[in-house]
């Protein structure tokens, strides 16, 4: 029996991600580079909301003041490159329709995976014995 997987976009780069049950823990991102560049990201908003505070904005001033006496020249910013606009895509010839679709594989694992892909999470249910088990008192 194939396992069932969840179809879901990249929270960081939005592509596509199939993710078996095995390897799903709740992901968002399609690996760890997207992961990385979005807590890199969150870390730089972060520093920004910090650098508009009144605390923030004195010990940036005070770095800026002990840098500015460690480098003895200017500083000035580089100009970017030249792109050409003429750059063209590479023509891929069209392939032949009736072949067999390839089998989805799990982006994590490379298992693979069911056709029916969800989009959402799998649910688990508590089950009656557990509540029962408890010390909650159960409703009549």
């Amino acid at each position: 029996m194939e396992k069932t997987a969840r179809l879901f976009n990249c929270a960081h780069c939005q592509s596509q991600v199939v993710i078996c049950s095995h390897c799903d823990r709740g992901n968002i991102y399609c690996g760890p580079r997207c992961s990385q560049h979005a807590r890199a990201l969150n870390h730089r908003i972060a520093n920004q909301k910090y650098q508009k505070t009144i605390g923030g904005k004195q010990k940036h001033a005070e770095r800026q003041r002990r840098y500015r006496q460690r480098q003895m020249q200017k500083v000035t910013d580089e100009g970017s490159l030249d792109l050409s606009p003429n750059d063209l895509l590479p023509v891929e010839p069209n392939e032949d329709k009736s072949r067999q679709p390839e089998p989805i594989l799990c982006h994590f694992c490379g298992e693979v995976v069911s056709s029916f892909l969800r989009n959402g999470y799998l649910r688990h249910h508590i089950q009656e014995s557990l509540l029962r088990s408890s010390s909650w008192p159960l409703a009549p």
